[in-house]
């Protein structure tokens, strides 16, 4: 297996490389060679500036695929064009708009391209919805606050624009969390009944951000995310989950399931809710995948109809 590394200067990448097999990389490619250099030590082979020449020398079998959010569209589309599997790191484009074009595109190339949320490849995810929730869902709600948005300077200056981003902390954080809602409920739509947006920094796109959403089932959703956390070595995020069901109460914090049925003693059940270490099993699983012919997990489609919802929650949210 021939496998390619598009725009690595992106921070998810090493969090990919080690569901990779080994010695099947056979090039990097990112606007910055220095960085594409120091990832290509690790595997001996040529970088490049332009990922099309690196298309065209390597004719890799499959990429992992990574680029600011305004320049996604252009690189699926090539690679879709080209007829090479891919995964492509979310949200995939600016808008929905884009987001479908690239959708029609596979399904009438008939390709392959995986989106990262990876949840839906989490045991954690898997085993709450199968194994815990019993019960119909009523509500959900799920915050997650990772750093200050100086975080992004060094490497990804982009994300700090609205026009290169296309929005902020509920762009890139919040769109996990509707896809889960929709993965634990077996909905693909949801209607925005209101958005709250906060602008607290010098730059245009949201650092703090609540949705609340329904769902067609009926259940509520609310949905907080934000650059805002104070980071450490040992602390990265704040990452919580709440669930309500006709049976019970059920809360994902610190890598602990809370389980409050009604008529039964609470019960806590270890998971892991650090959604860094399911990158590599997404990594694995997409690889699998392709080679078995199997439709990914997470693809256009669900891609899609995730940014359909989060177009409806920033046009509500926008100051």
């Amino acid at each position: 297996m021939k496998i390619a590394l598009l725009g690595v200067s992106h921070w998810h990448l090493p969090l990919y490389l080690p569901g990779l097999p080994k010695n099947s990389v056979v090039g990097i490619s990112d606007d910055d060679l220095k960085i594409a250099a120091e990832f290509a030590k690790s595997y001996g082979c040529p970088v490049y500036r332009d990922y099309k020449q690196m298309i065209m020398e390597t004719k890799p079998d499959f990429v992992f695929a990574f680029a600011p959010h305004y320049r996604m569209k252009e690189v699926a589309e090539y690679l879709l064009n080209q007829g090479v599997a891919c995964s492509m790191e979310k949200p995939a484009g600016l808008n929905a708009g884009e987001v479908e074009t690239l959708y029609d595109l596979c399904e009438q190339k008939k390709g392959f391209c995986s989106i990262p949320f990876v949840w839906r490849y989490s045991d954690t995810v898997n085993d709450l919805k199968h194994k815990y929730l019993k019960a119909p869902i009523t509500h959900m709600s799920y915050r997650f606050i990772a750093g200050p948005p100086s975080r992004y300077l060094a490497t990804s200056k982009w994300m700090l624009s609205k026009k290169t981003a296309g929005g902020g902390c509920m762009t890139n954080l919040g769109v996990h969390f509707i896809d889960m809602a929709m993965y634990l409920t077996d909905c693909t739509t949801a209607e925005v009944l209101a958005s709250s947006y906060k602008y607290a920094s010098e730059y245009d796109i949201e650092t703090y951000a609540t949705s609340l959403l329904e769902i067609p089932n009926g259940a509520s959703l609310l949905l907080e995310s934000g650059y805002a956390y104070p980071m450490s070595e040992e602390q990265k995020r704040e990452n919580r989950w709440t669930i309500v069901t006709e049976n019970g109460y059920y809360i994902l914090a610190e890598n602990r399931l809370e389980l409050r049925e009604y008529g039964r003693e609470p019960v806590m059940v270890p998971l892991n809710t650090d959604s860094d270490v399911y990158y590599a099993e997404y990594t694995r699983t997409t690889l699998n995948d392709w080679m078995t012919g199997t439709t990914p997990r997470a693809s256009l489609k669900e891609m899609l109809d995730t940014a359909k919802i989060l177009d409806e929650m920033n046009a509500k949210g926008v100051r």
